[in-house]
């Protein structure tokens, strides 16, 4: 059985569509090389399988438009603005655009770490999202890219909750520089994952060490893909 997920908008055919987060792969990593050179021990990036499933997992929703960030001198203030042509009937009926909370809202110690601005944004997200009973979304940063934001990740039930979901964020990049957050490129990822109940347990590990051994020696018994050939189950998102 294949789970469906649903993105519904109001805008659909005239803003990107989301996709699985495959298609958002940097180019930097598609042309790295799997190894240094022909030092077969020392792999690269390109060879971690559990950073690529990282790049590959989930569905990533995409700036609906060109979103320009800059520093307003004369206000002392930083900006968020749409392009002049964008109607404003699509921003007061919340559909894309950038607003903002309260500090209020947030205590200063909960706040990021790493922001440039001491305040929370919210990007507008124009897409309904809809799960199958029982799943849910997690929605976070996108994986392993460098972006001039961070979103505050949220878990929202999507197979009852039936309105727009939008993403709280801080601005990390250099507060003077503008910089414009393209049409197109990822805004946040979605993983949808079934609600189930869980367990902890913590043991000591029993294994001598002899064996241990002689199953990490039998398991990089050969120079490439042990974990990929071995171990990785490949996952599915269409």
């Amino acid at each position: 059985m294949i789970n469906k997920i649903e993105f519904k908008s109001k805008l659909k055919g005239f803003i990107p569509d989301p996709k699985p987060a495959k298609f958002f792969i940097p180019e930097a990593y598609k042309k790295m090389a799997s190894r240094l050179d022909d030092n077969f021990n020392t792999g690269t990036l390109k060879s971690c399988i559990p950073f690529l499933d990282a790049y590959t997992t989930g569905y990533i929703i995409p700036f609906p438009t060109d979103i320009r960030y800059y520093y307003h001198k004369e206000k002392d203030q930083s900006e968020f603005v749409l392009h002049k042509g964008i109607p404003l009937d699509l921003l007061n009926k919340n559909y894309i655009g950038v607003q903002s909370h309260t500090n209020s809202q947030t205590n200063s110690d909960l706040r990021s770490s790493k922001r440039t601005i001491d305040h929370v944004f919210k990007f507008i997200n124009p897409w309904n999202i809809t799960t199958p009973k029982g799943y849910s979304c997690l929605f976070v940063n996108p994986f392993n890219k460098n972006l001039p934001f961070e979103l505050v990740t949220g878990i929202v039930d999507t197979d009852d909750y039936e309105f727009q979901i939008h993403f709280p964020f801080y601005w990390t990049n250099n507060v003077y520089e503008s910089f414009i957050l393209k049409q197109g490129s990822p805004m946040v990822l979605v993983i949808p994952f079934k609600r189930e109940s869980w367990k902890m347990n913590v043991e000591f590990d029993k294994r001598d060490v002899e064996t241990k051994a002689k199953k990490q020696m039998n398991f990089f018994s050969t120079f490439m893909d042990n974990y990929k050939t071995r171990i990785w189950k490949k996952k599915s998102f269409k």
